[in-house]
C-alpha cells in the first residue's frame, strides 16, 4: 500500500505544492529466517544401540500411558518407521493369526509386509480391545504428541544429551541390521528405493570390519 507524506514541495510546473508519495522499503520489513543448525552439531550421533533402545523403552513404562508409549517406541524401531507412518497405522494393518505387518511408507518409500515378531505381539497385545475397527488407529496419538512423549522422558544424563528424536528410531533400526541381512534385504525391509540410503548405515557399524585385523 502507498503511503501518503505530510510535507509537501513545490511544483515547479504549475506553483502549486505537489505531495510526495513515500513507497515502503520491504527490505526492512523482511525478516530472514534463521538457518537450520545441522544435525551433526546438535548431536554426537544420530542413532541408539539396542541397549539404549531397551533403556528408552523401559523408562517409556513408567509414563501414564506406559504400554501404549513402549510399544510405540519399540514399533517405530522394530520397523524402522518414519513418526508419520507409525502414528497412522491401523489394527487392520495388524493380522495377527498370519504373523504379517502391513507398513505403509510414506515419503515416496516403497510399502511392503513385515513380519510381525513374538515381541511385536507382546507390545501390541495389551492395547487389544473389544470394539476396535480395522480402520482404528493402533496408537491413537498424533506425530506432535509422540515426539513430546519422547522429549519429556527423563532418560539418563548419556542418553538425554542426544536430544532423541523420533527418527532417530527409523535411524537405529538400520543401523542395528547391519550384519544381519545383505545391502538389498535392508533396503527393502526400510522402504528406501536408492542403496544409497541404505548404505549410510553401514558406514556407522565397526562390525563390517570384523575380521579385516589382528
Amino acid at each position: 500500500m502507498l503511503q501518503r507524506a505530510d510535507n509537501t514541495v513545490p511544483n515547479a510546473e504549475n506553483g502549486t505544492n505537489a505531495e510526495i508519495i513515500a513507497f515502503p522499503n520491504h527490505r526492512e520489513n523482511t525478516r530472514t529466517p534463521p538457518r537450520r543448525v545441522a544435525n551433526t552439531k546438535l548431536r554426537a550421533r544420530e542413532h541408539l544401540s539396542r541397549a539404549e533402545i531397551d533403556v528408552i523403552i523401559k523408562t517409556a513404562r513408567g509414563n501414564r500411558q506406559g504400554k501404549r508409549d513402549a510399544a510405540a517406541i519399540w514399533l517405530c524401531f522394530n520397523h524402522g518407521l518414519r513418526v508419520g507412518e507409525l502414528c497412522d497405522l491401523r489394527w487392520g494393518d495388524v493380522r495377527w493369526d498370519e504373523r504379517v505387518l502391513m507398513v505403509r511408507r510414506l515419503k515416496g518409500s516403497r510399502s511392503g509386509e513385515h513380519i510381525l515378531s513374538e515381541t511385536d505381539k507382546r507390545m501390541l497385545g495389551p492395547l487389544r480391545a473389544r470394539g476396535q475397527r480395522p480402520s482404528d488407529h493402533v496408537f491413537g496419538m498424533t506425530t506432535i504428541a509422540f515426539r513430546k512423549m519422547l522429549a519429556r522422558l527423563r532418560l539418563p544424563p548419556e542418553l538425554a544429551e542426544l536430544d532423541i528424536h523420533p527418527h532417530m528410531l527409523r535411524h537405529s533400526c538400520g543401523y542395528d541390521m547391519v550384519g544381519r541381512a545383505d545391502l538389498q534385504v535392508r533396503a527393502a525391509y526400510l522402504g528406501h528405493v536408492r542403496l544409497e540410503n541404505t548404505i549410510r548405515y553401514s558406514h556407522l557399524s565397526a562390525e563390517q570390519f570384523e575380521g579385516l585385523r589382528d
